[in-house]
């Protein structure tokens, strides 16, 4: 059973959507848009007229959403907690965050993930995400009226590293950036596993500046991370992506900068899921690999960061459409009483039926055979009586010769060829022969008929009277006589 699966990424200087369709043969991009945004200002307004623009150009209907939202507006913690079971780390973990956000815990919506680490004196690494309800609010009010119900709501760039870590071929140590117009979120990747996560601002008005900007970050980055997870941390590689990445020199003097491998991903190409691509010359992967990711996500059941929780969970399918469902059931119901209420009428006026019928029946009998006293069963009781009668019926006059009218009746009609055009107007059946008179065609059909009735085995011989022309319709009067 094949899904559509919609990839929605929205970040403050585009919105991309890709719709794959994942079957159990094949995965295929039905379509995919790149929408960008200049006015970052009124993000809300700006997203509805992309996400308008969206559904006009694709259609998005019958699938399951995945989205992401921008990196720069959740923030990234790395903590250390005395134990791994998932349920004890919930009811903790607004504890342990309060004091390093600079937002009161309550108006947060909080998730996490735990390292595969080693642990030291049994503290258990993990990575928390918090973003503010009414940020999240507004971005699923906004995707709600446009009939858009996403059922992963996850940080933006996040599906990417992920997928880069389970299908390029990497190093050990390594980075993945996302990088957009003005913002970058740096991705740290150790055996595989995402251990950092940090969103940081980068210059934009030239070149050079944006480089050192985006450069230095990751520097500073990757000193905190060795400070936090008191790692020797040197990456080997960096994998980028980006609608940031306009320029095809960035990525070597990227790598002139840093001073290890700068590879950019193309999730298409790279992981060879997709067997089908509807408008690949128009794919660009620096625009399309973070919402592709998305996808791919839910296609492979990536489980990670997702922001669906609390008051802002996803609704099951019964929550969604219960009331549909208790309606549908209602009406179900009503529908099988009456049809259970029309069975039992429909029986009881039947019987009701029967019972005059069988009546009918009885007063036939009665009235047509008067001598028979005892009734039981008056239709094999009828059809007894007029097999005899029928025994004793015998032409009038016959006394010895056991021949019914309706035999002879129905040997003239078997006999007589119906391609002969012939026409009765008399039929005489006497005591030992039988009349017939009538017209047709041509003489030879009068021999055709005769011929015909010398077959039966109740006529001993059959003699034409008389045959001539009537010149008023030209047709030949005939008379056959009968012996039997």
């Amino acid at each position: 059973m094949s899904r559509k699966i919609l990839g929605l990424d929205i970040r403050h200087d585009a919105v991309s959507a890709v719709v794959v369709k994942s079957g159990i043969k094949e995965t295929d991009i039905e379509a995919h848009v790149h929408i960008p945004i200049s006015n970052h200002i009124y993000m809300e307004t700006v997203l509805a007229a992309s996400l308008k623009t969206i559904v006009e150009k694709i259609d998005i209907s019958g699938s399951v959403c995945v989205a992401s939202f921008p990196a720069n507006e959740i923030s990234y913690r790395n903590i250390q907690v005395p134990f791994k079971g998932r349920k004890k780390i919930k009811k903790i973990l607004p504890y342990e965050l309060e004091p390093t956000v600079p937002f009161p815990i309550d108006d947060l919506i909080i998730d996490f993930y735990t390292l595969d680490l080693d642990d030291v004196a049994n503290r258990h690494n993990l990575i928390a995400a918090a973003i503010e309800k009414s940020r999240l609010q507004a971005y699923l009010e906004t995707l709600a009226s446009f009939n858009i119900e996403p059922e992963i709501v996850t940080v933006g760039g996040y599906p990417a590293a992920l997928c880069a870590a389970n299908h390029l071929n990497i190093h050990e140590n390594w980075l993945f950036v996302d990088i957009d117009t003005n913002q970058s979120t740096l991705f740290a990747i150790l055996s595989r596993g995402i251990c950092l996560i940090r969103s940081f601002p980068i210059r934009s008005d030239a070149r050079s500046f944006e480089m050192e900007s985006l450069c230095t970050n990751i520097w500073h980055t990757l000193y905190a991370l060795e400070e936090i997870m008191g790692l020797d941390f040197k990456p080997e590689g960096v994998f980028i992506t980006g609608c940031g990445l306009n320029n095809s020199g960035f990525d070597q003097d990227m790598e002139q900068n840093l001073g290890f491998p700068v590879k950019r991903t193309d999730f298409v190409r790279d992981t060879g899921i997709i067997k089908k691509h509807a408008d690949s010359q128009l794919w660009n992967p620096q625009q399309m690999d973070n919402s592709f990711s998305l996808a791919l996500m839910e296609i492979e059941g990536t489980n990670g960061l997702n922001f669906r929780k609390g008051p802002f969970a996803a609704k099951k399918f019964w929550e969604e459409h219960k009331n549909n469902l208790i309606k549908t059931g209602i009406l179900a119901g009503v529908v099988l009483m009456l049809a259970f209420f029309n069975v039992v009428f429909d029986s009881y006026f039947m019987g009701k039926k029967l019972t005059v019928l069988n009546n009918q029946i009885t007063d036939v009998f009665t009235s047509t055979f008067p001598d028979v006293k005892k009734i039981v069963d008056p239709l094999q009781q009828m059809r007894i009586k007029i097999q005899e009668a029928r025994k004793n019926a015998l032409l009038p006059g016959v006394t010895d010769n056991n021949i019914r009218a309706i035999d002879i009746l129905n040997n003239i009609s078997k006999l007589i060829s119906k391609n002969i055009d012939v026409n009765f107007t008399r039929l005489v059946i006497g005591a030992e022969n039988t009349v017939i008179s009538g017209d047709t065609d041509t003489f030879n059909s009068v021999d055709g008929i005769k011929n015909g009735l010398e077959k039966s085995d109740l006529f001993k011989k059959v003699v034409i009277s008389s045959a001539n022309i009537n010149k008023s319709d030209n047709r030949v009067r005939f008379k056959l006589k009968i012996n039997l």
